[in-house]
Parts: C-alpha cells; sequence; structure tokens
C-alpha cells in the first residue's frame, strides 16, 4: 500500500505504517550494501525502520527529518544491545563499516532540514546514531522537531555549488594549514594560561616512496603525521590524499590535516596522554577546528560548504594508515571525539578520554 510501483520500492527500505510492514529491496539494495560495509549494516538498517514502527505505536509526530534521527537514534541502541548481549556479532571493525554505511544514505549536501524528504546530513545522522549507543533508547524519546538541531549550510556561491562544495586539491593543502595556524594563534593562549601559539616549524609534502625521518624513525605507510621531534606536519601528497580527496571530497583531507595540528598544540601543551587518549583529543581538537569554520567567526578562514562535516567524519573511519585501528582505535570513537569538539570547542578536548 505504500508503493505504487517497484520502482519506489528500488533502491531502499522502508516502514510501511498502513500495514504495519517493513520493506526492502532485497535484490540490489541491501546486498550492494553488505558487499560494501559488511554484515553488521544490514540489522542496523532493519533497527532504524523498527524504529519508524516504534514511532508508529507511540503516535510520535514530527517532521520527517525528526523522525529519521530519531530512527537512526534508535538504531544506536539497539546496535549496543546487539554488542552487548552478542545478539549479534558486531565487533569494532563491523560497527565502523556500518556506521559508514549509515553515512552513504544522508541527504545530498544542500538540502534542507524543511524538505519533506528530507534524512538529515552525514553528521545529523552518525550523531543520532552515536546518541542512541552511548545513552539508550532515553535521549531518542525526547527528539522532537529542532531539538536535535539538523544542521543546513548553504553553498556559499555558484562556483562553490557548481564544483559541488569542493575547492581544488592544490588549493586546500596549501590553504588549509593557513587557516589552522591562525586558528591555533588565537586559541592557544586560551588553554595555556596566555602563553604565545609558536607555529608549526614545517610541513612535508611527500611521495610514498620516499617518505621524510622523524627523528629516528620513518613515516613509511602514514597517511598523515605529526612529527613532535622536528615538528613538522606532514602527509601523503602522491597518492593516499589524493585519492582521499577524489572519494571523500576537500574536508575529509581538511580534517586529517586538523587532527595533526591538534597533536601539534598537545605536544606544545605538555600532554602525555597515551597514544589512543592522544588520538582521541586530537580529533576532538580538529572537531573544535571545523566548529570556528562553520561559524565563519575568524576573518577570511577556509569556508565550509555543504557535506564537508561529513567528509570530515568519513575520514575518521575509513581513511586509516597502516596499525592505525590497533594503535589508535576505533573509528567509531575518534568520530565521537570530533562530535564532541564540535559541538563543545577545544577546552574540554584537553581532557577528553572517550
Amino acid at each position: 500500500p505504500c508503493a505504487q510501483s517497484e520502482d519506489d520500492i528500488a533502491g531502499n527500505a522502508f516502514y510501511c505504517g498502513q500495514k504495519d510492514v517493513i520493506a526492502w529491496d532485497a535484490e540490489g539494495f541491501m546486498p550492494a550494501l553488505r558487499q560494501k560495509f559488511g554484515d553488521f549494516v544490514i540489522p542496523v538498517i532493519l533497527a532504524h525502520e523498527y524504529g519508524h514502527a516504534v514511532q508508529a505505536r507511540s503516535a510520535m509526530r514530527g517532521r520527517t527529518v525528526t523522525t529519521e534521527l530519531q530512527a537512526d537514534c534508535f538504531a544506536g541502541a539497539w546496535a549496543k544491545h546487539a554488542q552487548e548481549d552478542r545478539v549479534f556479532d558486531g565487533d569494532s571493525l563491523q560497527l565502523d563499516s556500518a556506521l559508514a554505511g549509515v553515512l552513504v544514505l544522508r541527504d545530498a549536501p544542500g538540502t534542507s532540514s524543511s524538505d519533506p524528504d528530507a534524512h538529515g546530513s552525514g553528521f545529523d545522522r552518525v550523531s543520532a546514531f552515536q546518541d542512541g549507543y552511548d545513552n539508550g533508547t532515553t535521549p531518542c524519546k525526547a527528539y522532537r522537531d529542532n531539538d536535535p538541531m539538523a544542521l543546513e549550510l548553504p553553498f556559499n556561491d555558484r562556483v562553490d555549488e557548481a564544483r559541488e562544495g569542493n575547492a581544488p586539491y592544490d588549493e586546500v593543502v596549501a590553504m588549509v594549514p593557513v587557516d589552522l595556524e591562525d586558528y591555533w594563534s588565537k586559541v592557544y593562549p586560551e588553554l595555556a594560561d596566555g602563553d604565545r601559539w609558536q607555529p608549526v616549524k614545517g610541513l612535508e609534502a611527500y611521495h610514498p616512496g620516499d617518505p621524510p625521518s622523524c627523528g629516528d624513525e620513518s613515516a613509511e605507510g602514514q597517511v598523515v603525521i605529526y612529527c613532535p621531534a622536528d615538528d613538522y606536519v606532514g602527509w601523503d601528497n602522491e597518492v593516499a590524499m589524493p585519492t582521499i580527496y577524489d572519494t571523500a571530497g576537500d574536508y575529509a583531507v581538511a580534517t586529517l590535516l586538523a587532527t595533526q595540528y591538534g597533536l601539534a598544540a598537545l605536544n606544545r601543551l605538555g600532554d602525555d596522554s597515551d597514544l589512543q587518549t592522544s588520538t582521541l583529543r586530537s580529533d576532538c581538537l580538529a572537531g573544535a577546528y571545523s566548529a570556528s569554520v562553520f561559524a565563519e567567526d575568524r576573518e577570511g578562514s577556509f569556508q565550509i560548504s555543504p557535506g564537508d562535516l561529513d567528509e570530515g567524519i568519513e575520514a575518521l573511519l575509513v581513511f586509516r594508515g597502516e596499525g592505525d585501528r590497533e594503535r589508535q582505535g576505533a573509528g567509531f570513537a575518534l568520530v565521537r571525539a570530533f562530535r564532541e569538539g564540535f559541538l563543545g570547542g577545544a577546552p574540554p578536548c584537553l581532557d577528553y578520554r572517550g
């Protein structure tokens, strides 16, 4: 009753309230998701649809984007239950992959939250999922229109829209470090009792076949690196970073660079935490930087475009160097840290432990 033809079902899963039925495309949509994102994405999608069934039973009312985000929140709560009670064998790697699948189902950049078909940006949807995963169903029940607020970003101008929000790669790697230096020159004194920010000594855009050294070690196999011994930020400028740009967009590159400047800030502040904790804190600081870009609170700062925050989350989830997951922890936790910094600013990041 909720579909007029096969085309209404193709490439989709949905809850039909008229007959209390959950339906999905079993030939194209679900198998394609499973092949790309693993087994756990399938029950997560179904849990989202069960969230809509919960809404039907509780007479939930709201705009489409509100009901979609609440269903994501319920799906997150179920995912935590499934892991803890071993209903489904979904480890941290599968959870990261499932979350990447949720990210793919985001609205097209520039979609208004008032659009009757709006489901939320990737940032909105991942945030709602993590809200349920971390806190259970209680906060999900409280979702109402504009609470939580769905982030909306217009394109900056016609050129920005024509480029789908992506500045050229060479422009990004040239502009973002300059903007990060500007950001830290203003924020660091607040964190360091008035001490001035000392600029990072160098930038190393290297070929993966000729990585720079870092003290007695090498940057070999790393997508991006902050070297405390020599105080430089480096990145694979020939293969990894251009691929990330082509795959995810300009702000994926910007986010990865921002995480390394976060490590530089922690180094200057004397942070002596273990690698996983310092990684979480630097990702949190990257989120705080992104909030500054989003707010346009610094004259001449790098401009953010629709979809950029989604690109940043994708970078933290998907694009990891050799052994990063074992050393730094799951992407799910890194995304949570990024969100904390975006919503709470830089100061709480210094004590962040996940």
